[in-house]
């Protein structure tokens, strides 16, 4: 299954990546909404979006993701370090999910499950 990362910081990058990937999930990265929006990833099973991006942020790119007919119901996952504030907005956004960062790792793998049903890659 693809996961696209929208995720500007390298270190997050690579953790979220190699996590993700030691669970068998097929990870795409993109460090800037402009790169996620390029992503030729036919149909992800799941974003997951830093709401602080260089060019813009993870509301707006959801709202551009959301135009796409084929990603309107693929779920996407706020991730924020800033806290509640974010995580009523990135709600009234349409995000299916908020995370906070640093991120509890047994946390992101129990919500992707819970968005993507229960058989995630092994």
């Amino acid at each position: 299954m693809q996961i696209v990362l929208v995720e500007d910081n390298p270190l997050m990058q690579q953790l979220f990546a190699i996590f993700l990937r030691g669970h068998g999930f097929e990870v795409t990265v993109a460090a800037t909404g402009a790169a996620a929006l390029a992503t030729h990833v036919s149909l992800p099973a799941l974003f997951m979006i830093d709401l602080r991006l260089p060019d813009c942020d993870g509301f707006e790119l959801l709202q551009q993701l959301r135009v796409h007919p084929t990603l309107r119901q693929c779920p996407a996952i706020a991730l924020s370090g800033l806290g509640e504030g974010d995580r009523r907005a990135a709600m009234a956004a349409g995000f299916d999910r908020f995370l906070t960062k640093p991120t509890d790792l047994d946390e992101l793998l129990q919500t992707i499950t819970e968005l993507i049903g229960d058989n995630p890659p092994r």
